[in-house]
C-alpha cells in the first residue's frame, strides 16, 4: 500500500519503494494540483507501484507527467503511467552524455528509451491545466536535467510552501549529488548551482530526501563543499600526488571499500573541471588511470 503525504493544498508526495545508498529512502514522486493532476518523476519500473498510484488517485485525472532527467530511478515509470492515463510527457529531450571519448560507468543508469511528447527549453513557461510552470536548466548531474518552478496556480502567484522549485537530483537535502563524467559534468553542475544562488523560492523539493526549507543556505553549503574538495585535490597535486586512487585514499580516509569507485568518479569530475579551467593537465587525457599535475 503506497503512502501519499499532503505537503500543501496543491502538492502531495509519494516516495517510490527503491531505497539504496544512492537514492536514500527512494525517489520522491510529486503530485501537483487538485482533480486535474500533474505528476513529477514517477520513478523506476516497480511492479504494481504505478497501478497502485493511479488507484489511490481515483476520482482525479492525471493529465501531465514532468521528468526532471532520464536516470532509471526517475523516468522509466512514465511509460506505464502514460499508458494507464493517456497523460502527456514533458522533459528536456532524450538521454545523452557530455562526451564520447571516455567510458561511461553509468551507461546502465540512463533511461535511453524515454522521449518526451513535449521537449522543453530553458526558461520555458508552460501550463498544465490550472498550473503554470517554468523550466530551469540545471544540467551537470545529467545532460538533460531540468528543474520545474511552480509559478502560478489558478493564475495567482504561488506562496509559502507552493513557491517552490522541484529540483530533481541537482540539489539534495541528505547528501551531495553524484557528478560523474561523461554522464555528468562538474563545470555545468557548478555553473547551475551558482545560477540558483539568488533564487527566491521558499522551498526546494528534491527527488531524494526531505524538502529544503532554506534554499540559499543549502546552495551555499554545497558550493563550499565542492570548493573544499577542489582545494584538497590541489594540495595533493602540489605534493606530486596525481593518481586518482591515491587522492581518494588521502581525502576519503574512512571510506568503505565499495564506495571507492564512486569517490574516484567524484575526483575525476573535479579534475575535469580543473582541466576546463586550465589549472590541471594529465599524461593520458581524462581517465581514472591517468596521472594529473598542475599546469
Amino acid at each position: 500500500m503506497i503512502k501519499i503525504k499532503q505537503i500543501s493544498p496543491n502538492i502531495r508526495r509519494v516516495t517510490c519503494p527503491n531505497p539504496s545508498r544512492f537514492t536514500f529512502k527512494g525517489t520522491n514522486c510529486f503530485i501537483i494540483g487538485q482533480k486535474n493532476l500533474t505528476i513529477i518523476d514517477p520513478g523506476p519500473i516497480i511492479e504494481g507501484f504505478i497501478p497502485q498510484l493511479v488507484n489511490a488517485l481515483s476520482g482525479e485525472a492525471i493529465h501531465h507527467i514532468l521528468i526532471t532527467h532520464t536516470h532509471r530511478d526517475h523516468s522509466p515509470a512514465a511509460k506505464e503511467l502514460k499508458q494507464l492515463t493517456n497523460a502527456k510527457t514533458y522533459g528536456a529531450g532524450k538521454h545523452q552524455t557530455y562526451r564520447s571519448d571516455i567510458p561511461n560507468p553509468f551507461q546502465n543508469s540512463g533511461d535511453w528509451d524515454f522521449e518526451p511528447d513535449v521537449t522543453l527549453q530553458d526558461n520555458q513557461v508552460f501550463t498544465c491545466d490550472n498550473l503554470s510552470f517554468k523550466t530551469i536548466k540545471t544540467d551537470g548531474h545529467c545532460y538533460n536535467h531540468i528543474a520545474f518552478e511552480l509559478s502560478q496556480i489558478n493564475d495567482k502567484n504561488t506562496q509559502d510552501a507552493e513557491n517552490a522549485l522541484f529540483i530533481g537530483d541537482h540539489i539534495m537535502g541528505w547528501a551531495s549529488t553524484i557528478v560523474a563524467p561523461p554522464d555528468g559534468n562538474m563545470s555545468r553542475y557548478m555553473s547551475n548551482l551558482y545560477k540558483l544562488q539568488n533564487c527566491n523560492y521558499n522551498v526546494l523539493y528534491s527527488a531524494h530526501g526531505a524538502a529544503i526549507a532554506d534554499p540559499k543556505a543549502r546552495i551555499a553549503e554545497l558550493i563550499k563543499h565542492r570548493l573544499k574538495r577542489e582545494d584538497e585535490i590541489l594540495i595533493c597535486l602540489k605534493q606530486g600526488i596525481g593518481n586518482i586512487l591515491e587522492i581518494v585514499k588521502i581525502n576519503y580516509p574512512k571510506l568503505e571499500a565499495e564506495l571507492m569507485g564512486p569517490a574516484a568518479l567524484s575526483v575525476l569530475s573535479q579534475l575535469e573541471w580543473l582541466m576546463d579551467k586550465n589549472m590541471v593537465t594529465s599524461d593520458a587525457g581524462l581517465s581514472i588511470e591517468a596521472n594529473y599535475q598542475l599546469v
